[in-house]
Protein backbone atom coordinates (compact mmCIF):
# COMPACT_ATOMS: atom_id res chain seq x y z
CA UNK A 1 0.00 0.00 0.00
CA UNK A 2 2.42 2.44 1.13
CA UNK A 3 4.66 1.47 -2.31
CA UNK A 4 1.56 2.11 -4.73
CA UNK A 5 1.27 5.47 -2.45
CA UNK A 6 4.41 6.67 -2.93
CA UNK A 7 4.86 5.98 -6.64
CA UNK A 8 1.93 6.89 -7.85
CA UNK A 9 -0.28 8.50 -5.03
CA UNK A 10 -4.28 8.40 -5.20
CA UNK A 11 -4.43 6.56 -8.65
CA UNK A 12 -1.79 3.44 -7.00
CA UNK A 13 -3.67 3.40 -4.33
CA UNK A 14 -6.77 2.78 -5.91
CA UNK A 15 -5.44 0.57 -8.63
CA UNK A 16 -3.96 -1.45 -5.98
CA UNK A 17 -7.13 -1.94 -4.04
CA UNK A 18 -9.00 -2.94 -7.12
CA UNK A 19 -6.77 -5.65 -7.55
CA UNK A 20 -7.25 -7.24 -3.97
CA UNK A 21 -9.82 -9.61 -3.74
CA UNK A 22 -13.59 -8.74 -2.85
CA UNK A 23 -13.00 -10.69 0.64
CA UNK A 24 -10.15 -8.89 1.49
CA UNK A 25 -10.79 -5.35 0.54
CA UNK A 26 -13.88 -6.23 3.25
CA UNK A 27 -10.95 -6.69 5.80
CA UNK A 28 -11.81 -3.51 8.36
CA UNK A 29 -8.26 -2.61 9.40
CA UNK A 30 -7.29 -2.57 5.34
CA UNK A 31 -10.09 -0.23 4.91
CA UNK A 32 -9.30 1.59 7.90
CA UNK A 33 -5.23 2.03 5.91
CA UNK A 34 -6.91 2.38 3.11
CA UNK A 35 -9.09 5.32 3.70
CA UNK A 36 -6.26 7.04 5.86
CA UNK A 37 -3.96 6.69 3.23
CA UNK A 38 -6.37 8.42 0.63
CA UNK A 39 -6.90 11.52 2.97
CA UNK A 40 -3.37 11.85 2.83
CA UNK A 41 -3.67 11.58 -1.10
CA UNK A 42 -6.31 14.53 -0.54
CA UNK A 43 -8.56 11.84 -2.73
CA UNK A 44 -11.48 12.16 0.12
CA UNK A 45 -14.20 11.00 -2.17
CA UNK A 46 -12.65 7.41 -2.79
CA UNK A 47 -11.63 7.37 1.09
CA UNK A 48 -15.48 8.42 1.93
CA UNK A 49 -17.15 5.66 -0.49
CA UNK A 50 -14.50 3.34 1.55
CA UNK A 51 -15.70 4.41 5.05
CA UNK A 52 -19.23 4.20 4.14
CA UNK A 53 -19.07 0.72 2.46
CA UNK A 54 -17.31 -0.34 5.51
CA UNK A 55 -19.67 0.71 8.02
CA UNK A 56 -22.44 -0.60 6.03
CA UNK A 57 -20.91 -4.20 6.38
CA UNK A 58 -19.50 -3.85 9.46
CA UNK A 59 -19.56 -0.50 12.25
CA UNK A 60 -16.31 -0.36 13.49
CA UNK A 61 -14.95 2.39 15.75
CA UNK A 62 -11.90 3.13 13.36
CA UNK A 63 -13.90 3.78 10.82
CA UNK A 64 -16.01 6.25 12.66
CA UNK A 65 -12.65 8.18 13.60
CA UNK A 66 -11.81 8.84 10.09
CA UNK A 67 -15.13 10.80 9.37
CA UNK A 68 -14.35 14.66 10.92
CA UNK A 69 -10.85 14.04 8.43
CA UNK A 70 -13.21 13.62 5.41
CA UNK A 71 -13.27 16.63 3.01
CA UNK A 72 -15.60 15.33 0.63
CA UNK A 73 -17.95 16.98 -2.28
CA UNK A 74 -20.65 14.69 -0.11
CA UNK A 75 -20.96 15.38 3.58
CA UNK A 76 -24.66 14.57 3.63
CA UNK A 77 -24.01 11.39 2.95
CA UNK A 78 -21.03 11.35 6.26
CA UNK A 79 -23.85 12.82 8.47
CA UNK A 80 -26.41 10.68 7.08
CA UNK A 81 -24.53 7.40 8.21
CA UNK A 82 -23.84 8.56 11.44
CA UNK A 83 -27.37 8.88 12.01
CA UNK A 84 -28.14 5.36 10.39
CA UNK A 85 -25.48 3.67 12.85
CA UNK A 86 -26.81 6.01 15.49
CA UNK A 87 -30.35 4.38 14.98
CA UNK A 88 -28.58 0.97 14.42
CA UNK A 89 -26.24 0.61 18.00
CA UNK A 90 -27.49 3.52 20.07
CA UNK A 91 -26.48 6.77 20.98
CA UNK A 92 -22.85 6.20 21.97
CA UNK A 93 -20.28 9.19 22.55
CA UNK A 94 -18.19 8.70 19.65
CA UNK A 95 -20.90 8.80 17.05
CA UNK A 96 -22.87 11.76 18.72
CA UNK A 97 -18.98 13.90 18.78
CA UNK A 98 -18.38 12.78 15.33
CA UNK A 99 -22.00 13.89 13.98
CA UNK A 100 -20.92 17.61 15.97
CA UNK A 101 -17.85 17.86 14.16
CA UNK A 102 -19.47 16.81 10.84
CA UNK A 103 -22.64 19.70 11.14
CA UNK A 104 -19.72 22.14 12.72
CA UNK A 105 -18.06 22.21 9.20
CA UNK A 106 -21.22 23.10 7.66
CA UNK A 107 -22.61 25.48 9.46
CA UNK A 108 -25.31 23.62 11.61
CA UNK A 109 -24.40 25.37 14.66
CA UNK A 110 -27.48 23.96 16.51
CA UNK A 111 -27.69 20.48 15.70
CA UNK A 112 -23.98 20.32 16.12
CA UNK A 113 -24.24 21.96 19.88
CA UNK A 114 -27.08 19.17 20.20
CA UNK A 115 -25.40 16.07 19.30
CA UNK A 116 -22.17 17.28 21.32
CA UNK A 117 -24.04 17.91 24.20
CA UNK A 118 -25.76 14.27 23.64
CA UNK A 119 -22.11 13.18 24.08
CA UNK A 120 -20.58 14.95 27.04
CA UNK A 121 -24.02 13.95 28.72
CA UNK A 122 -22.20 10.38 28.25
CA UNK A 123 -19.16 11.08 28.82
CA UNK A 124 -16.99 14.08 29.67
CA UNK A 125 -14.37 15.01 26.86
CA UNK A 126 -12.05 18.04 26.66
CA UNK A 127 -12.23 18.22 22.92
CA UNK A 128 -16.25 17.87 22.52
CA UNK A 129 -16.03 20.51 25.36
CA UNK A 130 -14.12 22.90 23.32
CA UNK A 131 -15.93 21.96 19.97
CA UNK A 132 -19.13 22.73 21.57
CA UNK A 133 -18.16 25.86 22.80
CA UNK A 134 -17.08 27.09 19.46
CA UNK A 135 -20.74 26.16 18.79
CA UNK A 136 -21.89 28.02 21.25
CA UNK A 137 -19.66 31.19 20.19
CA UNK A 138 -21.30 31.01 16.82
CA UNK A 139 -25.13 30.82 18.66
CA UNK A 140 -23.77 34.34 20.29
CA UNK A 141 -23.85 32.19 23.29
CA UNK A 142 -20.74 33.72 25.10
CA UNK A 143 -21.61 32.52 28.83
CA UNK A 144 -22.59 28.78 27.45
CA UNK A 145 -19.30 29.14 25.60
CA UNK A 146 -17.03 30.47 28.35
CA UNK A 147 -18.49 27.58 30.73
CA UNK A 148 -18.24 24.64 28.38
CA UNK A 149 -14.39 26.09 27.93
CA UNK A 150 -13.80 26.18 31.56
CA UNK A 151 -15.11 22.26 32.14
CA UNK A 152 -13.18 21.18 29.37
CA UNK A 153 -9.59 22.87 31.26
CA UNK A 154 -10.72 21.48 34.47
CA UNK A 155 -11.22 18.04 32.83
CA UNK A 156 -7.73 18.31 31.28
CA UNK A 157 -6.13 19.86 34.36
CA UNK A 158 -7.92 16.76 36.68
CA UNK A 159 -6.63 14.20 33.65
CA UNK A 160 -3.35 15.62 33.32
CA UNK A 161 -2.11 17.22 37.03
CA UNK A 162 1.62 17.91 36.03
CA UNK A 163 0.23 20.52 33.96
Amino acid sequence: MNQAMADQGSDGLKRWWSDLSRKTRQETALQVAMADHLIECNDHDTAQEIVLDGLKRHYDDRLVLLMPRIKSGNPEALEKALRQQIKQHGATPLLHSTLGQLLMRHGEWQQAADALQQALAQRPDAFDYAWLADAYDRLHRPEEAAKMRREGLLLTLKNNPNV
